[in-house]
């Protein structure tokens, strides 16, 4: 499995990451399965957080990263605490640390970052003093933050000063048509030497559904960009193998490949129609939307 640094920092991590979101949605037996197929062929970057399954993925991923996985893994945890205060972040921190097995998590990120206001709140409200204090503590190594609704935002965060180890943001072919990440969030965050943690390369399903462009290259689109590492879901071996064949195989796009790919999803991807996590609250969590003032009642997460 190649590996890259992450950002300026020489911490080295695969170039295929593990998502959680996907993983606390399979079985407990299937997801330790999956876990460990993913050590074996080489990932080290592993992500979660307390939102994914009520706490289950970082339960299955403390069971599985022990003794000598847990020093080859890189643990990227997502900090939700949706009122973006230092009370709850730390206490999330704690119980986040506790199920994981672990007395650290080796990036610390701030979930979930797509309302106009989170900038404003992750300064006052103490988000981002927890984290801050939780590196000096040695719980937390690399500090950052998430966001998949609209690259204004995560640009407005950066311009507030603190100087951001890893960011995690959208990049597939269709995002280049529409608020794009690519376009003016990636060139930025490369500028400033952060690493960059891709997501939603698939477009939640929607480029595989769409059957627009094969998901074989989809991926290596978003693995050709320069980023870090590229997070993928994998309910199941299945899922993850055939994520892990492309990775391993190392083969990147030239620039007129990856022109060719967006060429291909641009007819219908210029209204965000593809990117349901960009234009409505379906990807939202609950708790979010109920910080945030957009919802008044209990909701499912997906």
């Amino acid at each position: 499995m190649p590996t890259r640094a992450l950002g300026r920092h020489g911490h080295a991590v695969s170039v295929l990451g593990l998502g959680g979101g996907h993983l606390a949605r399979a079985t407990q037996a299937e997801a330790l399965r999956t876990i460990q197929d993913a050590l074996d062929k080489g990932v080290t970057l592993f992500e979660t957080g307390p939102q994914y399954g009520d706490g289950r993925a970082e339960r299955w991923l403390g069971l599985a990263l022990q003794g000598a996985a847990r020093e080859r893994a890189t643990i990227c945890l997502q900090q939700h605490a949706p009122l973006r205060d230092y009370k709850t972040a730390m206490a999330e921190l704690e119980t986040s640390l506790a199920r994981l097995k672990t007395d650290r998590a080796d990036i610390w990120m701030i979930h979930e970052v797509i309302y106009d206001n989170d900038p404003e709140w992750i300064y006052a409200n103490g988000a981002l003093d927890a984290a801050l204090e939780a590196r000096d503590q040695g719980k937390v190594r690399y500090i950052g933050f998430a966001g998949h609704k609209a690259p204004h935002i995560l640009l407005k965060l950066l311009a507030k000063g603190h100087d951001w180890d890893v960011v995690a943001i959208p990049l597939n072919p269709l995002d280049a048509h529409f608020r794009s990440f690519e376009r003016y969030v990636l060139p930025e965050l490369v500028r400033r030497g952060v690493g960059v943690i891709g997501m939603k390369a698939f477009a939640g399903g929607a480029l595989a559904q769409s059957r627009l462009a094969r998901p074989d290259d989809v991926l290596r689109y978003a693995l050709s960009l320069p980023v870090s590492s590229v997070l993928v879901g994998a309910e199941s071996r299945t899922v993850l193998r055939k994520s892990l064949a492309v990775a391993r195989e190392g083969r990147l796009f030239h620039a007129g490949d990856m022109d060719a790919l967006r060429a291909k999803t641009r007819h219908v991807a210029g209204d965000g129609r593809l990117e349901r996590y960009k234009t409505t609250i379906d990807a939202d969590s609950t708790a979010g939307l109920l910080a945030h003032g957009y919802i008044t009642g209990a909701r499912h997460d997906r």
